[in-house]
């Protein structure tokens, strides 16, 4: 196989379409979003469902604020609320500190929204989660992995099968934690704290779509790395698993030169995905040596996008859009978020032992 070869049958390759609302729900009734919390990743929410056309915008600050005239980053459309409304929502994303993530949930599920996308991760360990998971309304949850939504890795699951037995795998995730927020002493983030922050629980995106691509552990053995930054919490972390097909994930506060990267090994050759590069690279091994080819995905470059794309694929998934444009993408769903937090669980229970920890969940 190559990759030239691939691109004319493969449908993971067609254009993906703007994320937009691609009709009405049932009635041509309005269609209605709410974002608990309005920090950052709130805010980008907020920006997010305005440009996919969402009717009705509301925001739901932690704490109180009388105005959002003075927010830059909140498009002026945005109702703002103090409370949730009586009206039905289709959707509502919980967008706090991970501490919150759990009752946050719970509060907006007692409102019935078709569909509730909650932020990574889903709660500070897989125990905290399981009052989420026994709720009547669990499955109308889906937790928010915007890497699930890049072309590149559609691709890369597309063309895994194709490639023979998978020999080994190695995931990297490094980057610098004084660059993520600049205006920000890190040293005070909900990163910093051993309670609810760390590499583990930050970059757990790195951990889902490496089980979603090569299946989920039994157990795993860990290495945790700190010293570096002065921070309580983690800010490295080394996750082995596997026997034949070995995985292999870095995950790290401490690189100031950003690396995100999946290399998966096989009998026929290698596949490596560049996310920073948003690129995707095929090794054949062939008699004649071996033959590289390469594709890149401009657009999942666009962190908006990943989400426009994420969220799009909930509304469909829900019934409020009425098309199936985001068909190549799989959301996350409540049980894929727990065990993505009970695989940090183990990471750091084999760390203390420094033996192998079983993931329990």
């Amino acid at each position: 196989m190559t990759l030239t070869s691939y691109l004319d049958v493969s449908p993971a390759l067609a254009p993906v379409p703007s994320a937009r609302l691609a009709g009405r729900p049932e009635g041509g009734r309005r269609t209605s979003a709410l974002v608990r919390g309005t920090g950052s990743i709130g805010a980008r929410h907020l920006r997010v469902l305005e440009e996919m056309g969402v009717d009705d915008i509301f925001a739901l600050p932690v704490r109180p604020t009388t105005s959002l005239a003075g927010r830059s980053d909140i498009p002026a459309s945005v109702k703002l609320l103090t409370k949730y409304p009586e009206t039905d929502m289709d959707l509502v994303i919980i967008a706090t500190d991970t501490a919150r993530h759990v009752d946050d949930a719970l509060e907006a599920l007692d409102h019935s929204p078709k569909a509730l996308l909650l932020e990574k991760p889903v709660s500070q360990d897989a125990a905290s989660a399981r009052t989420l998971s026994a709720h009547a309304r669990a499955d109308t949850i889906s937790v928010s992995a915007p890497l699930r939504f890049h072309q590149g890795l559609a691709v890369l699951a597309d063309l895994l099968p194709r490639m023979g037995q998978v020999t080994s795998a190695q995931v990297r995730s490094q980057s610098w934690l004084p660059a993520w927020r600049p205006n920000r002493d890190y040293r005070d983030s909900y990163s910093a704290r051993a309670a609810e922050g760390g590499a583990l629980r930050d970059l757990v995106h790195d951990i889902d779509y490496p089980v979603m691509l090569l299946g989920a552990p039994s157990s795993l053995q860990a290495t945790l790395g700190h010293g570096v930054l002065g921070i309580e919490a983690e800010e490295s972390a080394d996750l082995l698993w596997g026997g034949h097909g070995a995985v292999h994930i870095r995950l790290d506060y401490v690189s100031p030169v950003k690396t995100r990267s999946i290399r998966i090994s096989t009998t026929d050759g290698a596949l490596c995905w560049d996310v920073v590069h948003n690129e995707i690279a095929v090794d054949i091994a062939t008699a004649a040596g071996v033959q590289r080819s390469s594709i890149r995905f401009p657009d999942d470059a666009s962190v908006d996008v990943a989400l426009a794309r994420q969220t799009l694929a909930v509304l469909e998934q829900a019934g409020v859009s009425t098309g199936n444009l985001m068909a190549r993408f799989v959301p996350a769903a409540l049980a894929d978020g727990i065990r993505a937090v009970a695989i940090c669980d183990a990471a750091r229970a084999a760390h203390s032992s420094g033996g192998k920890e079983p993931i329990v969940w």
